[in-house]
């Protein structure tokens, strides 16, 4: 099957990697219109693909590859949470394949999601902006960590206004609030969610028999987790109960595919996170002044510490008010 990775001519957005076999996770090619990996699952007699990228170029070379790699056309597409890089190639799976997603999910995308596409749509000069503003801070940036990182972003983005014009808004037809399985003929999966800690709803896809989990945001390799909508106990929740399952090989959001230690690794990032922010506030100090951990000085998504103390720091403030 490795053979057949090497055979498909590729896609510029991710490159594939064999996890088990039928099981293959797409790892996104930072500064592509991927930006969040994929993964692509063969049932047997159907084929599901988790997350649907950026962009409708990078979803349609994901098509291609489960089609290149099963020999069948997507049945089921899984939208982990509702961030556009994990959804905006849903027109391209539609509606031939089902597209899934918890109740809470679609109903961020049927609200939240619709109105924002909408508002970019109709003036989408403020993001223009905002790219051209980080062009010229990535100019004057002397970290070289950081400096990448943003160009990555800017380069992400641009690929996502490229497609703005074209995009078609696609939501979940099928819900599900709490579990729900897929049986194929070869393999069997269990979409699971215990409530949102990323975002206001996270789901996982689980194959309990080879203990692999294609878990969207709630795990990232190696990249500093996205805490913008996040509830961090609700989190570390979570990730204490997915630790309860037998799993050795993860799929992360975003970063190479990892294990259990990656889990583990961002919960005491959240940990991390938080008493810092409890620590400065007790001594009335500025989060301003807090410093990037050397345990994630190497990780991706550098440009994301800021906006995450300041995400701990209002619900801190909230919690004592």
């Amino acid at each position: 099957m490795n053979n057949q990775i090497e055979t498909f001519e590729g896609s510029k957005h991710f490159r594939l990697n064999q996890v088990a076999k039928g099981v293959f996770a797409a790892i996104s090619v930072p500064g592509t219109g991927s930006l969040g990996n994929a993964a692509i699952i063969d049932l047997g007699d159907a084929t599901i693909v988790v997350d649907t990228f950026t962009t409708i170029q990078a979803a349609e070379d994901l098509k291609a590859a489960a089609m290149y790699l099963t020999g069948k056309p997507v049945s089921y597409v899984v939208n982990t949470h509702w961030h556009s890089d994990h959804t905006s190639g849903n027109q391209v799976f539609a509606p031939k394949a089902q597209i899934i997603s918890t109740s809470a999910t679609r109903e961020m995308m049927d609200t939240f999601g619709r109105n924002r596409l909408s508002q970019q749509l109709s003036n989408p000069e403020p993001i223009y902006q905002a790219i051209d503003e980080i062009e010229k801070k990535i100019q004057n940036e002397t970290d070289e960590k950081l400096k990448r990182d943003m160009q990555w972003e800017n380069a992400s983005d641009r690929e996502y206004m490229k497609i703005l014009p074209d995009l078609v808004y696609t939501l979940p037809k099928i819900t599900f609030d709490h579990q729900m399985s897929i049986h194929g003929s070869d393999l069997s999966v269990q979409l699971i969610t215990y409530g949102g800690g990323h975002t206001q709803s996270d789901a996982f896809v689980y194959l309990p028999e080879q203990k692999i989990a294609v878990m969207g945001d709630l795990v990232l390799s190696k990249h500093h987790p996205v805490m913008n909508n996040a509830n961090p106990q609700e989190w570390l929740n979570i990730l204490e109960q997915v630790e309860l399952l037998n799993i050795e090989t993860i799929i992360p959001g975003h970063g190479e595919v990892c294990s259990m230690k990656e889990l583990h690794e961002v919960k005491g990032y959240i940990k991390d996170i938080v008493a810092l922010v409890e620590e400065t506030v007790q001594s009335n100090r500025s989060i301003h002044d807090i410093l990037i951990p050397n345990a994630y000085q190497d990780w991706y998504f550098s440009t994301y510490f800021k906006s995450n103390l300041k995400k701990v720091y209002d619900l801190t403030i909230q919690s004592t008010d």
